[in-house]
């Protein structure tokens, strides 16, 4: 955000070694530790980069929450006040461990929790920028949908794209695309093929567009 880059330390941050928040200039000076988490409601092990949307931060940590332990999405103010704690995941049908970075469309935060879900296999989420309207988009079933989301979602019109680290129809992975109408996720056939110095990716849906 204009000269100043934010981020996240998964561990460190006083005595606690929970993890941190920290703002540093892009010339390498005034480095700023803006928040240290506790491990409780706040959360813990922040793993994933941050969004910003004026002079909020939105982001993610992998643990604490409270009692369950299995993460959080969280704000913060740019100059490091105003924290809030806006979900702490339950570990059951919301997801738990989210370790992917967030993204912003209007005034929700979309994301992807691990783990957790009703097949325990991870989840696609929603909620608002103030914490209100939490809603589980897609629970993974570890079969031809995938298992496992661990990296941030892109967005094209009302359609998210992710990735899920294992299942899919060969155990692998998958390539998935979700409706923000709210269907089901539909993986995604990736080709690969390697040349002599390029590799060629090649899919079969005419309506998914991928970059690189």
């Amino acid at each position: 955000s204009s000269n100043t880059l934010y981020g996240a330390a998964s561990g460190g941050g006083d005595t606690l070694d929970n993890g941190t928040v920290f703002s540093l200039n892009t010339n390498g000076v005034i480095f700023q530790a803006l928040y240290a988490f506790s491990g409780g409601s706040d959360g813990s092990g922040p793993a994933a980069g941050l969004i910003s949307s004026g002079k909020t931060l939105y982001g993610t940590a992998s643990g604490g929450g409270g009692g369950s332990g299995n993460g959080t999405v969280f704000s913060l103010n740019s100059d490091g006040t105003g924290f809030k704690s806006l979900r702490a995941f339950s570990g059951g049908s919301d997801g738990a461990q989210p370790v992917a970075a967030l993204i912003l469309l209007g005034n929700k935060l979309y994301g992807t929790a691990s783990s957790g879900g009703s097949f325990g296999e991870g989840t696609v989420f929603s909620l608002n920028t103030d914490g209100t309207g939490f809603n589980t988009l897609h629970a993974f079933t570890g079969g031809s949908d995938g298992a496992g989301p661990e990296a941030s979602l892109i967005s094209s019109g009302k359609t998210l794209y992710g990735t899920a680290s294992s299942g899919g129809n060969l155990g692998g992975g998958a390539v998935f695309a979700l409706s923000l109408g709210g269907s089901s996720p539909v993986p995604i056939a990736l080709e690969i093929r390697s040349g002599n110095e390029s590799v060629v990716l090649s899919w079969n849906d005419p309506s998914a567009a991928f970059s690189l």
